[in-house]
């Protein structure tokens, strides 16, 4: 079994590479596939899926829905048609009240003397990383994560709730254009972990994120264990980023367990 990557982001989300460059560098890096999973969008999935027939490299075509839930939770649609109407309908309903929210947030940072639009750069959907990287641009804050903690996160000043879709519309609108819904990152999940995996199990989804950089050993153990019980698939995808997120690098969080055989074969077939 070759390593693979099921979770990356390009520059239609928060990433800093083309889709084309992802797919050429996962070629680089001997993977047997990657998926693009951009937040809320299918944008770059054309430009990936063609430069991976170009250079003989196999693509998943995927997302990353942000989620309604008590705490921040992403679902994975994997191996989705980009084009069927669910897919399309949600994704334009998630960019309106994405970009109400950001108008709301730069409002906020208007209102404290701290404007930024003028700097914001992206080639897609904009997320609160393009505005902490703006809010460095323009000398407010000294590093991203001062960005975040001094005006983004929830209770900071330019703080506004998002309106997501809950779990069970990311599972139904996958599960419509043909792919598997899986919880991403549940390390990252600032909550009652095992709480939250039978919250979506019991709206459908089909996998679980368990190998992920920054998972500990027992938090592995856990998912694994929830896995099983459950009866999910096991994926594991690098979340990555480029230079927005240098640490998390291609295939670097796949281990050669046959715990991801399943998924590897569902994507190689």
């Amino acid at each position: 079994m070759q390593a693979f990557d099921l979770h990356t982001h390009s520059i239609y989300s928060d990433g800093t590479q083309t889709p084309a460059a992802i797919v050429r560098a996962a070629k680089e890096a001997g993977l047997a596939f990657v998926a693009l999973t951009d937040h809320d969008t299918v944008m770059g999935v054309p430009e990936a899926m063609a430069e991976g027939t170009r250079i003989g490299m196999r693509v998943v075509p995927g997302v990353e829905y942000d989620i309604d839930y008590s705490v921040t939770m992403h679902i994975l649609g994997l191996g989705i048609d980009p084009d069927a109407p669910e897919v399309k309908r949600t994704l334009a309903e998630s960019a309106v009240r994405r970009a109400r929210r950001n108008e709301a947030m730069f409002a906020r940072l208007r209102e404290i003397g701290c404007p930024i639009e003028d700097a914001v750069e992206g080639d897609g959907l904009i997320t609160r990383l393009h505005m902490a990287n703006a809010l460095v641009k323009k000398g407010y804050a000294q590093s991203r994560a001062e960005a975040f903690d001094k005006f983004l996160l929830k209770g900071r000043p330019a703080f506004v709730r998002s309106e997501n879709i809950s779990i069970a519309q990311a599972v139904a609108v996958t599960h419509a254009a043909g792919g598997i819904a899986v919880l991403a990152h549940p390390c990252q999940i600032r909550a009652d972990k095992h709480a939250a995996v039978r919250a979506a199990v019991r709206d459908g989804i089909d996998g679980i994120e368990a190998f992920y950089p920054g998972t500990t050993e027992g938090e592995r153990t856990l998912f694994l264990s929830l896995a099983q019980q459950y009866g999910l698939i096991v994926t594991c995808g690098s979340d990555f980023h480029g230079e927005n997120r240098p640490a998390a690098t291609l295939g670097c969080a796949f281990a050669p367990t046959p715990l991801l055989l399943p998924v590897f074969k569902r994507f190689m077939t």
